[in-house]
């Protein structure tokens, strides 16, 4: 130990003998320092987080150069998910005690992962966006970008909260009590997780299940305890409550006679069971694979079939027809789809003209085209959501069509549900009543399921409810209980 003051070694007990500094207040400051820091490493290993955040805080208020408690309060944040955090603690760490420190281990860790960096500054970019969702009233634009935020980092504690938050906003309660719970399980004790947990317990009227660790006490009902505690000035004394006199040949013997029937129970027990379920496993994929196999090659026949026929109508004709030499290129990509041959399927199908094709030939071309061009299919989406938000519903419509004629459900079924919009502004009720329906069918029970509802309650033909001319023409009318107008997830 240093004085505080001329930075000599310290010998006396209760003062420096270099400068005569009085040390006994700065010694029992380090002593509790230290006993904040033990705390919260017992709360850290029973999972209780929050509690372990306290303590160590504290612990550094006295004792701002205590390396332990600084550098597990950066492993507490980081299993919370707050990475940043973590690295500001760590990095303060290795300031303060350059040599020999792990905080090194765990700076390195990271900062020698550069995918890992850009997840992080991912993750915090569409946590801080969710919250401006949140603020401007977008609640389901915010739970588009709080799923990705779990997706990159799950273990992110107010991201499951503020989820939970906005699935309780829209009577969700089972997500809510989901998240929540997910919370649980990393802070087994976090007070806000808590706090939700009982407020939705109160708007359902029912317990909500939640995972529980059985209690790691030394002693149970009815038994004796295991060990014996008792507290000496700053220091707990554990010790055994029973002494047992073991001899080297018991040890060896115990380990022996465990070793056999350690052997025995795997081998009469474990390795049947799991032979089994590796062949159970086998079998099950064996057949599956047996059936894609078979719809694959009855759906390669009937476009085989379709080819012949199309060779026959033109057999006596100097030229082949472009419908023929499609259908050929649409076998080829279909084929190397199936195969895996990303290049070789894009450059068929790169050479097919839908327009051309059947309606059977048509699916199946899209359900080649979507995978392969997810990313021209996304460009789609991106541009018919900033016209849709612009209001230009003619190029709204353009492109939204072009991403439901390769999925319907892109993104949640928001392509769908705004291109039904985007008719309904522009007043084409017939073209916008089916898309309507057909997204109450895909998502009931949503928000915008509820606005669907409405809208068509208000423009199928025949009821009382369609209104002549809308007042805003340019925007599509909001459900009663939104407040702000609806934005497209960018």
């Amino acid at each position: 130990m240093l004085c505080i003051k001329c930075g000599a070694t310290l010998n006396d007990l209760e003062y420096c003998s270099a400068c005569g500094t009085d040390i006994r207040i700065y010694k029992r400051l380090l002593k509790l320092s230290n006993t904040y820091y033990n705390m919260g490493l017992e709360k850290a290993r029973v999972r209780n987080l929050s509690g372990a955040v306290q303590d160590l805080r504290s612990s550094l208020k006295l004792n701002k150069e205590n390396i332990q408690a600084r550098n597990l309060l950066g492993l507490v944040y980081f299993e919370t998910g707050e990475v940043v955090s973590a690295l500001t603690e760590w990095i303060i760490s290795k300031n303060l005690e350059p040599n020999k420190n792990i905080a090194d281990e765990y700076i390195r860790a990271i900062q020698n992962n550069p995918a890992r960096l850009e997840t992080i500054n991912q993750t915090i970019k569409k946590y801080n966006q969710s919250l401006l969702y949140c603020q401007q009233g977008s609640e389901d634009l915010a739970v588009i970008q709080l799923k990705k935020v779990l997706s990159l980092n799950p273990k992110l504690v107010k991201a499951h909260q503020l989820l939970a938050l906005l699935y309780i906003q829209t009577e969700e309660y089972d997500r809510a009590g989901r998240e929540l719970t997910r919370a649980l399980a990393i802070d087994h004790t976090d007070n806000m997780s808590l706090r939700y947990l009982e407020e939705l317990e109160q708007l359902t009227g029912k317990p909500v299940s939640r995972s529980k660790k059985p209690e790691k006490e030394g002693k149970e009902r009815g038994k004796t305890p295991d060990v014996i505690s008792y507290t000496s000035g700053n220091e707990t004394i554990i010790m055994p409550s029973t002494y047992k006199d073991s001899t080297g040949v018991n040890v060896v013997l115990n380990l022996l006679i465990g070793l056999v029937v350690g052997v025995a129970l795997m081998w009469f027990l474990v390795v049947p069971a799991k032979i089994r379920s590796v062949r159970s496993e086998t079998n099950q994929e064996i057949a599956e694979y047996g059936e894609q196999i078979s719809a694959k090659q009855a759906e390669i026949n009937s476009l085989q079939k379709q080819l012949d026929t199309l060779k026959e109508e033109q057999e006596g004709k100097e030229e082949e027809p472009d419908a023929s030499v499609n259908y050929v290129k649409l076998i080829e990509a279909y084929t190397a789809f199936q195969a895996e041959d990303t290049e070789g399927a894009l450059a068929a199908l790169n050479e097919v003209d839908a327009e051309s094709l059947s309606e059977e030939a048509k699916a199946i071309y899209n359900q080649v085209y979507g995978p392969l061009h997810m990313e021209e299919v996304k460009g789609w989406f991106d541009a018919g959501s900033a016209a849709y938000t612009s209001g230009n519903y003619d190029e709204t419509i353009e492109k939204l069509q072009q991403v439901v004629a390769v999925t319907e459900d892109y993104e949640d079924g928001y392509a769908l549900y705004y291109l039904a919009r985007a008719y309904e502004a522009k007043q084409e009720n017939d073209k916008a009543l089916p898309l309507f329906q057909r997204f109450i069918e895909l998502h009931p029970g949503t928000e915008r399921a509820r606005y669907s509802t409405q809208a068509v309650n208000r423009i199928q033909p025949g009821t009382s409810q369609t209104p002549q001319q809308p007042q805003q023409p340019q925007q599509p009318e909001q459900p009663e209980d939104q407040q702000q107008p609806e934005q497209p997830p960018q």
